[in-house]
C-alpha cells in the first residue's frame, strides 16, 4: 500500500494549512456536508440510528472488499454530532485492510486511554492506533472528515494551526517525529451510538479525546493537550502565531486583576509544568487556590468566560463550555497563577479550576528552538475520557 509517509514534505507546500479549504476539500472528496459552525455549546441528544456494518476485509488490501460496510458519503452531518462521527468512524474502519483495523481498534480500558499519549514526539512506544502517514489517499480523507466531524469551527481552526507547526518543526531541524500527519487515530471501544466509545486524535503538541456514551451523545472532547513550538514562526512570508486566542485570553484575564487581586490570586507554592498532565490524570490539588471568579466584577468574568471558550469551544456537540460558565459553576471556579503572570517568561504559569473545569497554561524552555514554548491542558474532573474511569 502506497502511503503517505515519504510524501509529507513535498505534499505539505501543495497543501498549505489545513484550515478552511482543506477542509472544503475533504468534505468534497467525501461527499458530505461539513460542520457548518456549530459550536460546543450545542449539545446533541438526539439518537439517530446509524449504520455500524462490521467489515469483513482482508489484510491483502488496503481497502476493505466487504460486501456490507459503510462509506463516508452514507453519513449524514444533521444535528445529531454522536451519529455523524460514530458514521465516519465505522466508515474509516471499513476503509481499512485487516492489519489497520487491529491497529485502530482498542478496548475501551483506563490503560488505553491514559497511557498512550503525551507531549513527547511520536513513537511506536507512546502512542497506539494508526498514524495519518500510514494512509492512502481514500483512507486520509476519510480520516481528515472524521477527526474535523468532531470539533467546531474554532477546533479545526486550532488543529489545522497546531499541526502546521509541528510541521514547520520537522522542516526546521525537529527531524521525522514531527509533522503535520505524524498524529495517530485509534477508537478505544467499539464506534456505536449505543454503547461508550471514544475517538483518540494524538501527536506531538496535540492529543484529544472525543467520548460518546452509551446513548450516542458526545460528552467531552477531553483529556485535551494544547502546546506549540516555536510559539511564533514566519512560513510563506506570513507570521503565523498558532495559540495566540488562547495565550492572548489567558493573559487577559491575569492583566485585568487589581494589585490585590493578583496578589490573592498568586500560588503559594511555584509550579514549574503542568500539574495534571499526561499520565497524571486525577492529579488535582485536593484544595482549591487563587480568586474566587464571583469575587471579579462583571468584565472580568466575562474575560474568565472568553478564555475557557478558547479551550472548550473547540468541541462539537459536548455541551462542556455551557456547564463551565452556569453561574453556579463560574462561582465556585478559581484562577490562580505561579512564578510569572506575564505569560512570556519561563516559568510563567496559570490556571483556572473549577467544579469540573481544568484549564492550565505554562510557559517552557524551547527544545527544538532556543525560544520559550507553552503546555496547556484542557481537563473535565467529571467527562474526561468520557466519565468512563474513576482517578
Amino acid at each position: 500500500m502506497a502511503t503517505r509517509d515519504d510524501a509529507i514534505g513535498s505534499t505539505w507546500g501543495q497543501r498549505g494549512l489545513l484550515g478552511v479549504a482543506g477542509l472544503a476539500l475533504t468534505l468534497l472528496l467525501a461527499g458530505c456536508g461539513g460542520d457548518g459552525g456549530s459550536s460546543s455549546s450545542t449539545s446533541s441528544t438526539s439518537t439517530t440510528a446509524t449504520t455500524t456494518a462490521t467489515s469483513t476485509s482482508t489484510s491483502t488490501s488496503s481497502t476493505s472488499t466487504s460486501t456490507s460496510t459503510t462509506a463516508a458519503t452514507d453519513c449524514v452531518d444533521d444535528s445529531d454530532a454522536g451519529a455523524y462521527v460514530t458514521c465516519l468512524a465505522t466508515a474509516f474502519y471499513d476503509s481499512l485492510d485487516s492489519s489497520g483495523q487491529s491497529t485502530v481498534q482498542l478496548s475501551l480500558t483506563q490503560t488505553n486511554a491514559t497511557d498512550y499519549w503525551t507531549n513527547l514526539p511520536v513513537s511506536s512506544s507512546n502512542r497506539k492506533g494508526i498514524s495519518l502517514s500510514d494512509l492512502d489517499e481514500d483512507q486520509y480523507a476519510i480520516a481528515e472528515q472524521l477527526i474535523n466531524a468532531a470539533l467546531s469551527t474554532q477546533g479545526q481552526t486550532t488543529m489545522a494551526n497546531l499541526r502546521s507547526a509541528d510541521q514547520y518543526l520537522r522542516e526546521n531541524g525537529g527531524g521525522t517525529s514531527y509533522g503535520e500527519d505524524i498524529y495517530h487515530i485509534s477508537f478505544l471501544g467499539t464506534p456505536s451510538t449505543s454503547s461508550a466509545w471514544i475517538l483518540e486524535f494524538t501527536g506531538h503538541h496535540y492529543t484529544w479525546f472525543y467520548a460518546i456514551d452509551s446513548s450516542g451523545t458526545p460528552v467531552s472532547l477531553t483529556p485535551n493537550f494544547v502546546g506549540v513550538e516555536p510559539v511564533s514562526y514566519t512560513s510563506s512570508g506570513s507570521t503565523l502565531t498558532p495559540m495566540a486566542s488562547e495565550h492572548d485570553a489567558m493573559l487577559a484575564v491575569l492583566s485585568s486583576l487589581s494589585t490585590s487581586q493578583l496578589a490573592s490570586a498568586k500560588l503559594s507554592t511555584s509550579v514549574s509544568d503542568l500539574v495534571v498532565g499526561p499520565q497524571n490524570d486525577g492529579n488535582y490539588p485536593t484544595t482549591q487556590s487563587g480568586i474566587l471568579v464571583s469575587a471579579l466584577d462583571s468584565d472580568q468574568q466575562a474575560l474568565v468566560k472568553a478564555a475557557i471558550a478558547t479551550y472548550a469551544g473547540d468541541a462539537k456537540g459536548t455541551g462542556q463550555y455551557d456547564a463551565y460558565v452556569d453561574s453556579t459553576a463560574l462561582g465556585q471556579t478559581y484562577i490562580a497563577w505561579s512564578n510569572y503572570s506575564d505569560l512570556a517568561t519561563k516559568g510563567a504559569y496559570m490556571r483556572i479550576d473549577g467544579p469540573r473545569i481544568w484549564i492550565e497554561f505554562s510557559v517552557q524552555s524551547g527544545v527544538v528552538f532556543s525560544a520559550n514554548h507553552y503546555h496547556t491542558v484542557w481537563r473535565d474532573k467529571t467527562y474526561d475520557y468520557g466519565g468512563n474511569f474513576s482517578f
